[in-house]
């Protein structure tokens, strides 16, 4: 193994080289490669003291974050409010063992971070776009994000889809096929000014999600910050408990009714 193999090894969270590093005999021809690797490391994980904690998260199982949110013109206004929220939410976990994925959507959609480690994040400006490709969008990433591993997929939108380019079946039938202990997907729907709550559960049904996998919010009062609070709680719920509690949209429902006087709620 090369000297620039042993340290990406350490950088990867591989701690027993550490010790078995040096551990080794002294060879003659070896001595000073040895010497030089023991003196780097030391220096590596002196300058970058995340290293150790990136080696002990790499014992524990990888959980793949994948946020797909509305940049449609509907969210004017709320943009910042969101980049901020994700932020925080970022830095909150910048030292756990998290992929972090961002679709952003209109009538196209972008991909703004893909299984990036969530220490490397920096949120950058969310650009808002004309009409909502949400079936297409989330039909995308489910089927290139969601085939493996421990998933995390929370989709937050304010209106319904009007690109068609995937139908509601499609979607439905693809979640349907992906549902199992491993993913876990969830929806935050705003009604519009003529959608009830009862629109959002409904549309968000015909894609697939499980009716206590779906919760309507509302943009006022912070109300997209306090989203990304929820997201945090239930992350850390599946970090410490491999599931998330089936009262994960209690705060959302509650800022909801006090802030609208929409009632009617699931």
């Amino acid at each position: 193994m090369s000297y620039k193999e042993k340290l990406l090894n350490i950088k990867n969270g591989i701690l027993s080289i550490v010790e078995s590093s040096k551990e080794l005999p002294s060879v003659t021809n070896e001595t000073a490669s040895l010497t030089t690797f023991d003196e780097s490391l030391d220096l590596l994980l002196k300058e970058d003291s995340s290293l150790m904690q990136m080696s002990f998260n790499s014992l524990k199982e990888t959980v793949r974050l994948i946020i797909l949110i509305d940049a449609s013109y509907s969210m004017k206004g709320t943009e910042k409010d969101i980049a901020k929220g994700i932020q925080e939410l970022i830095n909150h976990y910048q030292n756990d063992n998290i992929l972090f994925n961002l679709v952003v959507f209109w009538g196209e959609r972008q991909i703004l971070f893909d299984d990036t480690y969530i220490g490397n994040v920096t949120m950058p400006e969310i650009k808002l776009g004309g009409s909502t490709n949400l079936n297409g969008s989330l039909y995308y990433t489910m089927k290139n994000k969601c085939r493996d591993g421990l998933n995390l997929l929370v989709t937050i939108s304010d209106g319904g889809d009007n690109v068609f380019e995937v139908s509601p079946n499609k979607v439905k039938a693809l979640m349907q096929e992906l549902n199992n202990s491993h993913n876990n997907f969830y929806f935050l729907g705003e009604p519009t000014l003529e959608d009830t709550p009862e629109d959002v559960y409904k549309a968000a049904s015909e894609l697939g999600f499980r009716e206590e996998n779906i919760s309507v919010f509302t943009r006022k009062g912070n109300g997209n910050k306090l989203n990304f609070e929820v997201i945090s709680e239930m992350l850390d719920e599946l970090l410490k408990y491999g599931k998330i509690s089936k009262d994960w949209s209690f705060p959302i429902k509650e800022h909801y009714l006090a802030l609208t006087d929409k009632k009617a709620l699931k």
